[in-house]
C-alpha cells in the first residue's frame, strides 16, 4: 500500500474510563501509544482505517481485538487505527460515547456486550457493527434478519440462549442434587433475552426462581445480599460483562456465604468459585477480529452470517466444592476443561 498522509487525534480523558485500578493519568499515557487514532510520521496514500471500540467496562476487548487483527496481518498505524471508548460499568454512559465514536465516521465499530451493542444500533445504522454478545438473541430482538442472512449493520457472535441456559440448571442439579430453590442475577441492562431463556431453562427442570437485579455496578452488594433472605439453595449469574467484571467479589461471598453458585466466566471459578460453563471470552474475542477483518477487506457487513459457536468450557474447583460440603461426581470431573484445586 502507498502512504502519504496522516493525522493524529487524542481522544479526552473519558476515552480511559473502565481501566480498573490504574489511574487515568497512566491508563492516558498508555493509550496514546498508538491505541487511538494514528501515529507521528507514517505516510499514507489513504486515511488509515479506524476501527472503533466500545464497552460497558475494562480494556479487555481493545486488547484482544489489537492481538486478533494483529494475527491477521494488520500493522497498528499503517494497516489499521483504533479509538476507544468504556463506560467504565455505567451502561447510562454508552448512548452519548457510541454517538461520538460513530461520529469520527470509523471503517467498523465493534461492541462488547448487549448494552454496548444497544447504543450502538441507537447510534448509527450507516456504521458496520461487529458485536460480542453472550446475552441477546439477535433475530427476536430484531437486531437481524436471520442468522445467515443479517441484512442490517450488525454482524458478530451470539450464543443459542435456550441451549445454553439450559445446560446451567443441568450442572446445578448435577452438584446439588437437593437444590430447589435458585437465585438468578440478573444485569437489567442486557436485555430480556438471556432471561427469559434461563427462567424457562429453570422451569423444565423443576427449579423455583428469584431474580436478583443490578443495573450497574454499585447495586451488586446489596442484591447478594437481599438475596440471601430468600435462602436459596443454589446462585447462578447470568452473562454480563458487569457481572465478569465482578468475578472475584462474587466468588468470595459465595464462598463465605456457603452459596453453591455457577457463573458464565472461568474468571469466577479461578477466583475461589464454585464453578463456571461458558465460553473462552478470549477465543471469541480472537474470532470477533475475523469479522472486522472481512469488513476492513471490503464485505458487506449485512452479507456476513453470524457465528453462534456451541463449544463451552466447563471449569470446577474441588477445593470450593470440599468447604462447601459437596461432592463433585466423577463423570464430572472427568468432563472438566479445567480444574482449579
Amino acid at each position: 500500500m502507498n502512504r502519504t498522509s496522516i493525522r493524529l487525534t487524542l481522544l479526552p480523558e473519558a476515552s480511559c474510563r473502565g481501566v480498573g485500578e490504574v489511574p487515568a493519568s497512566t491508563a492516558r499515557r498508555q493509550l496514546i501509544g498508538g491505541l487511538l487514532l494514528g501515529m507521528v510520521g507514517v505516510v499514507t496514500a489513504e486515511p488509515v482505517p479506524l476501527v472503533a471500540v466500545l464497552v460497558s467496562t475494562g480494556l479487555h476487548a481493545l486488547d484482544y481485538m489489537r492481538q486478533g487483527l494483529r494475527e491477521l496481518g494488520f500493522v497498528e498505524g499503517q494497516d489499521v487505527a483504533f479509538a476507544f471508548r468504556s463506560a467504565d460499568g455505567d451502561p447510562r454512559d454508552l448512548p452519548g460515547l457510541a454517538r461520538h465514536l460513530a461520529s469520527l465516521k470509523p471503517a467498523v465499530l465493534f461492541v462488547a456486550g448487549p448494552a454496548a451493542l444497544d447504543a450502538a444500533v441507537h447510534a448509527t445504522s450507516s456504521v458496520p457493527i461487529v458485536a460480542l454478545d453472550l446475552e441477546t438473541d439477535p433475530v427476536r430482538s430484531g437486531l437481524v434478519r436471520s442468522v445467515s442472512q443479517p441484512r442490517t449493520n450488525v454482524t458478530g457472535l451470539f450464543l443459542d440462549q435456550p441451549a445454553f441456559a439450559g445446560k446451567w440448571f443441568e450442572l446445578v442439579k448435577q452438584v446439588v442434587p437437593k437444590a430447589r430453590h435458585v437465585n438468578l442475577l440478573w444485569d437489567a441492562s442486557t436485555g430480556p433475552w438471556q432471561l427469559a431463556a434461563a427462567k424457562a431453562a429453570a422451569q423444565r427442570q423443576g427449579f423455583d426462581i428469584d431474580t436478583l437485579v443490578v443495573r450497574d455496578e454499585s447495586e451488586f452488594e446489596r442484591e447478594l445480599i437481599d438475596g440471601l433472605r430468600r435462602k436459596p439453595d443454589a446462585l447462578v449469574l447470568l452473562s454480563s460483562p458487569l457481572v465478569r467484571a465482578r468475578s472475584k467479589q462474587i466468588a468470595e461471598f459465595s464462598m463465605k456465604n456457603r452459596l453453591p453458585t455457577i457463573s458464565p466466566f472461568s474468571e469466577f471459578t479461578q477466583a475461589g468459585g464454585l464453578m463456571s460453563y461458558g465460553p473462552d471470552v478470549r477465543d471469541f474475542y480472537l474470532r470477533a477480529a475475523a469479522f472486522v477483518d472481512k469488513v476492513l477487506k471490503g464485505a458487506r457487513v449485512g452479507d456476513l452470517p453470524l457465528s453462534m459457536p456451541n463449544q463451552f468450557r466447563l471449569v470446577l474447583n474441588p477445593r470450593a466444592a470440599r468447604a462447601l460440603g459437596l461432592t463433585l461426581p466423577p463423570t464430572l470431573l472427568a468432563a472438566a476443561s479445567e480444574l482449579i484445586d
